[in-house]
């Protein structure tokens, strides 16, 4: 069974790597079919209103016990209008951090893909409905849920509904969060969820490696000491380095398109990786964990099929602190592992794409 931990030792996407049974039960197309209920799972449309409480096993990784649940109600035979009850989701769903707000994306889209596929419900409208109360507004609804479909803060169309699903809120993204021993390299599900973002093969290839640092400067929270040093070694590997600043006010396409000229995204552990989902498939992922062992941003690149590397960067540090000094020799071995993965998807694939 080849090494999964660094994944830009892979440079042929298609070679058969095992996947694990958590990526079967959880992130792949097979985990529509774990899903258990104490009522019958067909629906009697003889009979509506229906409700079908649905539970899966979590992953069983640190913090993973226990069960996901989730809730689908078919109302009426005909279906015109399906609510997705996002509000359950409370502080996450307007979440500033990237991963935070993922968590009900991707939750939400596997409670449709439930009721799609599993159901065969036909989906003619669906509306995501946010809990607006206190000091959440319209306005503050992150941009991913534009790809996903119309947004409503009118809490009225989750009784109008003629199917209402109450997506799971635990679970699935969070489950990856610690679990290092997780392999689901390159899930053709998750793939599907992130597909509706951004199309990956629209944009020109660019025409100069460009190695692209994420950002905390001046953020109090790991930051790099030396960043400035850290820029230089970029440069000397990959000829022109960028440093990105990403922010909630950008849209999807705004971030793609930042993102299309990296061939190497670069940075301490933070939500800023979880950006990668807009980035090229090709791209190849370096991330400083200092002397923790976080697993988000590892496991997320290998669902989506990424060249992933982890260093330490600086042993003295964790994910509570800030003035991280990169070990820039670390550094270097880093990139240019990277540099020769970017070099080989392009003889592989014939372009960057």
């Amino acid at each position: 069974k080849p090494d999964t931990t660094n994944i830009s030792s892979l440079m042929h996407h298609d070679l058969p790597l095992t996947q694990d049974d958590n990526c079967k039960r959880m992130f792949e197309w097979s985990m529509l079919d774990r899903w258990n209920t104490v009522d019958p799972i067909e629906v009697d449309y003889e009979n509506l209103p229906q409700t079908k409480h649905l539970k899966a096993d979590r992953m069983g990784g640190p913090s993973a016990t226990g069960v996901i649940e989730m809730k689908i109600v078919i109302r009426n035979q005909q279906i015109n209008l399906t609510v997705v009850n996002v509000g359950k989701f409370t502080k996450d769903q307007m979440s500033d951090n990237l991963w935070h707000r993922s968590v009900p994306v991707y939750g939400s889209w596997v409670g449709v893909q439930f009721a799609q596929r599993k159901y065969n419900l036909p989906v003619n409208r669906i509306v995501y409905v946010f809990d607006c109360s206190k000091d959440r507004k319209f306005e503050d609804i992150p941009p991913e849920w534009e790809k996903m479909g119309e947004v409503s803060c009118d809490a009225g169309l989750i009784e109008q509904a003629d199917v209402l699903i109450e997506p799971p809120t635990n679970g699935l993204l969070w489950d990856l969060a610690w679990d290092m021993n997780f392999e689901c390299y390159s899930s053709d599900m998750f793939k599907t969820f992130v597909s509706q973002f951004v199309d990956k093969s629209s944009k020109l290839d660019p025409p100069d490696p460009l190695a692209c640092w994420i950002s905390r400067q001046g953020r109090g929270l790991r930051s790099a000491s030396n960043f400035n040093e850290v820029m230089g070694v970029m440069k000397e590997v990959f000829t022109n380095a960028r440093e990105l600043r990403f922010t909630k006010a950008m849209s999807v396409d705004d971030v793609a398109n930042t993102l299309n000229d990296c061939r190497v995204i670069f940075g301490i552990h933070g939500a800023g990786h979880m950006n990668a989902l807009y980035a090229r498939p090709g791209v190849a992922v370096i991330e400083i964990v200092g002397k923790d062992n976080p697993a988000y941003f590892r496991n997320i690149n290998m669902l989506l099929g990424q060249s992933y590397q982890r260093i330490v960067g600086d042993a003295t540090r964790g994910i509570q602190d800030d003035g991280y000094v990169i070990d820039l020799e670390e550094a270097r071995e880093a990139l240019m592992k990277a540099r020769v993965h970017a070099a080989s998807w392009i003889e592989e694939h014939g372009h960057w794409r």
